[in-house]
């Protein structure tokens, strides 16, 4: 724990205290799990087809918190060049614009850093500041001119500290805070954060305290006029990409966003707290844990995905289904989620393609096969669905 004496805003705590019963717990399961992910093999197909879509999931989650209605479909259209429907102004769209450009100054610093990581552990005479879960106050400058550049946000200038008072947070989420107001108390406090955050004591700490601590003292400090909130996501996400966590740094924003109000106050709970983060860091645990959990459930039906094509390609060299049967279940699995009827696969695209000259006795005898063999279910309606379980029989 550190404390700092302002010249105007009285006694601001750096704060690393916790229950450490309660979240150590919530560290052994986010720590399994991660080490699990770590273990799946992951092809280069697979990680481009995740990696931007969670870029867009993230960027729409992030905006959503402040306010900004574009979706996550819209924010691909943007990142691809294109103008998503009316109904957005030019504000929201810049803001998505800046945050797309904010992500891939990210990962272009976080591609360096670990450069430069490498570089520092084959010499003896590397200081920390060239490791790359170093943070320096000139990235969260550069993510906070990127953020907000060109945007209409009354007295911010992009990059340049705060010196006035705001007012953040509501009486329906823990009561109304008010940060440090003037520019010299913002700038020490920065300077203190990042000494603080790069200690030895925090860079030894568990990753995902010290990024949820970096979120937690950023936001209180909130050294900007506007853009806080996306720059102390960006920053916690900075800390853990480049402790080489995967997939969560850009998922966790729109967990925040799902869970807005359980988010204001887990912020608000630990403000009341005395010297105290533990409902803050709890709250973003259990969005790591989540994470993590849908990342591992995802990456295990992309594998069982290839292992049934591998299956399939077996069965039919062997003569256990045909090779008609053998094209209905690749169509199935390159169209995740499909579910169908009789009268469907023999009158309805894309399934009609295999079955349109084929007699409904036979279509019959198919699925009644498919189903012995476990590759198919079919509900109470009549509907079929590929079995991704079907070989573990």
């Amino acid at each position: 724990m550190k404390e700092v004496m302002t010249f105007k805003s009285g006694k601001f705590i750096f704060c690393d205290l916790y229950d450490k019963h309660h979240i150590e717990k919530l560290l052994v399961e986010a720590s399994i799990l991660t080490a699990a992910i770590k273990d799946l093999p992951i092809l280069p197909a697979w990680s481009s087809q995740i990696n931007p879509e969670l870029l867009y999931s993230s960027i729409a989650g992030t905006a959503a918190i402040e306010g900004n209605s574009i979706n996550a479909q819209e924010v691909k259209a943007i990142a691809e060049g294109k103008i998503p429907d009316a109904g957005h102004t030019a504000k929201d769209r810049l803001e998505i614009t800046n945050l797309i450009d904010a992500y891939r100054l990210l990962d272009q610093e976080n591609a360096k850093s670990s450069m430069a990581n490498a570089l520092a552990e084959k010499s003896a005479l590397a200081s920390k500041s060239l490791t790359a879960n170093f943070l320096a106050e000139s990235q969260i400058r550069d993510l906070h001119r990127q953020i907000t550049n060109g945007l209409p946000y009354e007295n911010n200038i992009p990059g340049t500290y705060r010196n006035g008072m705001v007012k953040v947070g509501d009486k329906a989420h823990g009561g109304i805070y008010t940060p440090p107001k003037i520019i010299e108390d913002v700038q020490r406090l920065m300077e203190e954060f990042i000494e603080w955050i790069n200690s030895d004591d925090l860079i030894n700490e568990n990753v995902f305290i010290r990024a949820a601590l970096s979120h937690y003292h950023f936001s209180l400090i909130h050294p900007f006029w506007d853009g806080n909130g996306r720059v102390a996501r960006l920053v916690e996400a900075r800390l853990l990409q480049s402790a080489g966590i995967r997939y969560v740094p850009k998922m966790l924003s729109n967990f925040y966003y799902r869970h807005v109000d359980d988010y204001y106050r887990a912020f608000s709970d630990s403000m009341r707290a005395d010297k105290d983060v533990t409902p803050f860091l709890d709250f973003i645990l259990r969005g790591v844990i989540e994470s993590l959990q849908q990342m591992k459930s995802r990456i295990a039906v992309l594998i069982r995905e290839l292992v049934m094509r591998d299956y399939l390609h077996f069965l039919t060299n062997n003569k256990g289904i045909s090779e008609r049967q053998n094209d209905l279940l690749t169509l199935l699995l390159d169209h995740k989620g499909s579910a169908f009827s009789l009268s469907e696969l023999q009158h309805a695209l894309p399934y009609s393609m295999i079955y349109r000259k084929v007699s409904e006795m036979t279509a019959r005898r198919d699925l009644k096969n498919l189903l012995k063999k476990k590759l198919l279910t079919v509900d109470v309606d009549g509907r079929h669905t590929l079995n991704l379980y079907g070989f573990d029989a």
